[in-house]
């Protein structure tokens, strides 16, 4: 009985050390003000970098995927990282999986510069919870 009772105590106590193995924790998520200025940065860099790359000839949608790859792909993946932070890697890889606001943006900013529209004037941080309410 011993021998039974040891060997049970054993194999719980290995499956407690494996479950804390796999378990990471997750960094808090970004506040609303940290997302928000993600996104300023990125849309920022959008109206800076359009001018010097788009050339009038290619679509639309090539120029707004050239500046997702190119100039604003490092403000692109801050802002994706500020609204993923604190989520599992499941929940990351299905929000990151149906994202398209980051191409929609690209294109709106393509579109407004060869119609020879200026940027929409920026809103304090506050903005959008006011908006929201």
């Amino acid at each position: 009985m011993r021998a039974g009772l040891k060997k049970t105590i054993g194999i719980t106590a290995l499956l407690l050390v494996m479950a804390g193995c796999n378990t990471t924790p997750l960094p808090p998520p970004a506040s609303e003000a940290e997302q928000s200025a993600a996104v300023d940065r990125f849309v920022n860099c959008l109206y800076r970098n359009v001018a010097k790359v788009d050339d009038r000839v290619s679509d639309a949608g090539t120029i707004a995927t050239v500046m997702l790859q190119g100039p604003c792909a490092a403000a692109n993946a801050a802002s994706q990282e500020a609204y993923t932070r604190g989520m599992s890697e499941r929940e990351r890889i299905i929000f990151e999986s149906n994202v398209t606001a980051p191409f929609q943006a690209a294109l709106d900013v393509v579109i407004n510069h060869r119609k020879g529209k200026k940027a929409p004037p920026r809103m304090p941080a506050e903005a959008p919870s006011r908006r929201m309410q």
